[in-house]
């Protein structure tokens, strides 16, 4: 017999929303933040590489825009949207105006929602629910409205280390080429070096 999936609106998965920080409190000098972007969501991953240091005023939102590991980040603009799971190596960093931060109840793994939002379907889904003519943009009643596939647990551990290894793999692959391209430069300028 199969397995059921079930099917929730993600309003019904959360049990924290937190909004990103506004272009009004990145205008002070009370503390320097790390500041999670639309750029920095990579492939279900948040790219330490790309992230920038902000001043910023110390406020009760400043504290509610700090992400914790296991927090699903969403980009609410763009012309696709993305999704990425918050690790360790990003807790108490905050997020931009483009993004929300969503802590999930125990029913579904953030990183089965988070393949789910940047599967060809769940592109679809938000591009469904979102609206501007040249910026789409999400709010965040509009993403929460949005119908998530629920897996029973096993299958989402099975989804999640899956996912982790091809992530994985498709790192060490960038790397390789990386290197290739490297050592054929090296090679053309030793040859050509001298000339």
């Amino acid at each position: 017999m199969a397995n059921l999936i079930a099917i929730k609106k993600l309003r019904d998965l959360i049990t924290i929303l937190k909004m990103g920080l506004s272009s009004y409190y990145l205008k002070g000098d009370d503390e320097v933040v790390k500041i999670i972007n639309t750029k920095d969501l990579e492939n279900g991953k948040i790219n330490l590489d790309s992230i920038n240091s902000v001043s910023v005023k110390k406020t009760p939102l400043l504290e509610r825009s700090r992400i914790e590991p296991g927090d699903l980040i969403v980009t609410t603009k763009g012309t696709s949207f993305k999704a990425a799971v918050a690790d360790h190596s990003v807790a108490n960093y905050v997020i931009s105006a483009n993004l929300i931060a969503i802590k999930l109840s125990n029913e579904v793994q953030p990183e089965v929602v988070a393949a789910y939002l940047n599967s060809t379907m769940g592109q679809r889904n938000l591009q469904s629910l979102s609206s501007g003519s040249s910026i789409q943009g999400l709010n965040s009643n509009s993403l929460l409205e949005i119908q998530v596939p629920i897996p029973p647990r096993h299958e989402q551990k099975w989804m999640v280390n899956y996912l982790t290894l091809a992530r994985e793999h498709n790192g060490l692959l960038k790397r390789e080429l990386e290197l290739r391209d490297k050592l054929a430069d090296s090679i053309i300028t030793k040859i050509y070096g001298g000339r």
